[in-house]
């Protein structure tokens, strides 16, 4: 056992102290099938009573470490929780920008599985039991605030084509935001929810779902009319 070894026995700190400081400036999608509000958010039970759903990120800047630079790229995952989501037993997907280099997707696979420590994102991991690791493929991030709108797919010829209307058995997960809207008058009905101490953020514009969708063969469900937000924050770990 060489010295390195022995300290980190001795002292479980070490371990942690060696993870790279990490932050990220980002817009964040968060999709689920709850009820527009999202119960969930105020430690209360999922609507439904099981709570599954979308989270999409784009980096406006961000790094890990001093020389992995992760501006403009995006990531995200899917989630589904079989109950209460602080009773844990979730299960989860990840998936990462093909755009990103080795480091890159390195970096950001370790950020959203929660194993560098820090942000929403070790508090997730605290609560997920199952995972398919992280895979590279084609994340599009929409940002147009309560109309904005995430999608993974798993080739860039198939994002050029979703971006031109064309459906596609390519589409394996995608959350499109769009206004809730008054059932009297039909106008957008604006609302945000603001948290000072949120884990994931302190200020969200809320929304509905025009589409929530997810099938990469191992979660799979489909809303609408559903709890969405947009946000954007600065997460920062370990």
């Amino acid at each position: 056992m060489s010295l390195y070894d022995f300290d980190s026995i001795l002292n479980p700190k070490a371990q942690q102290q060696k993870k790279p400081s990490w932050k990220v400036h980002a817009y964040f999608l968060d999709a689920c099938n709850c009820d527009w509000g999202c119960p969930c958010q105020f430690n209360a039970n999922p609507t439904h009573g099981n709570c599954e759903g979308i989270a999409g990120y784009h980096i406006i800047t961000g790094n890990y470490g001093t020389n992995v630079k992760l501006d403009g790229l995006n990531m995200a995952l899917i989630a589904s929780w079989p109950g209460p989501l602080h009773e844990g037993r979730g299960k989860a997907s990840y998936y990462i920008d093909n755009r990103a280099d080795e480091r890159q997707f390195e970096a950001l696979s370790n950020i959203i599985t929660g194993r560098a420590g820090g942000g929403p994102f070790a508090v997730y991991a605290s609560i997920i039991e199952e995972i398919q690791e992280p895979k590279k493929a084609s994340v599009m991030f929409q940002t147009k605030d309560i109309r904005s709108r995430v999608s993974v797919s798993r080739t860039s010829e198939d994002k050029k084509r979703r971006i031109r209307g064309v459906q596609s058995k390519n589409i394996i997960a995608e959350a499109w935001l769009e206004p809730i809207r008054n059932p009297v008058t039909g106008k957008a009905h604006r609302a945000i929810i603001e948290i000072p101490e949120g884990f994931e953020s302190s200020r969200m514009d809320q929304a509905s779902m025009k589409t929530l969708v997810a099938n990469d063969g191992y979660l799979s469900f489909r809303y609408e009319g559903t709890y969405g937000s947009f946000s954007e924050n600065t997460w920062k770990g370990p």
